[in-house]
């Protein structure tokens, strides 16, 4: 049973065709066109990725920098204070030499007036030394050994700067 169709429903379905195949052409050129904006915008979204991805390592080799510039300049601070510790330490030594010195001069003179004393006193009899030349003899022997205390404290000091100055 086929039916014919009018010459007005022909002309109608012709209309809706030409209107489907126009909105078809129309969706498809949009189509198109939206397939380029996609693909512009993905190249797009690619080059800022690459690009934040660039101003981010730059940003962690500034700060990395600025951490080197910190640790360089507390470094020189602190060999600025090694250096201002070793001249203290220099001029410390010196004088504690220069006093040793002067304490050991000190010593050798007083052995000699002991000695000296010693055998005066052994040349003149120790009944003529009488007790003037007693309490002098003790009064020596007891400086002598305050003195040899004192160098003997100071050579321990200086035993203790020399182990501890060669770190």
């Amino acid at each position: 049973m086929a039916q014919a169709l009018s010459e007005e429903e022909f002309q109608r379905m012709q209309a809706q065709l030409l209107e489907l195949r126009t909105n078809n052409y129309q969706l498809s050129d949009e189509l198109r066109k939206n397939g380029v904006e996609l693909t512009s915008l993905r190249q797009k979204v690619a080059y800022l990725d690459k690009e934040f991805s660039k101003a981010q390592k730059a940003l962690s080799k500034s700060k990395k920098a600025q951490e080197v510039e910190v640790l360089l300049s507390e470094n020189e601070m602190l060999q600025a204070k090694l250096h201002s510790q070793e001249e203290d330490f220099r001029l410390q030594n010196s004088t504690l030499m220069a006093e040793f010195s002067k304490l050991c001069s000190q010593m050798e003179q007083l052995e000699q007036e002991n000695q000296q004393l010693k055998e005066g006193a052994a040349g003149a009899g120790v009944a003529q030394a009488g007790p003037l030349v007693d309490g002098e003899l003790l009064r020596l022997q007891a400086e002598n050994t305050a003195l040899q205390k004192n160098v003997a404290e100071l050579k321990a000091g200086r035993n203790i700067q020399a182990a501890g100055g060669t770190c």
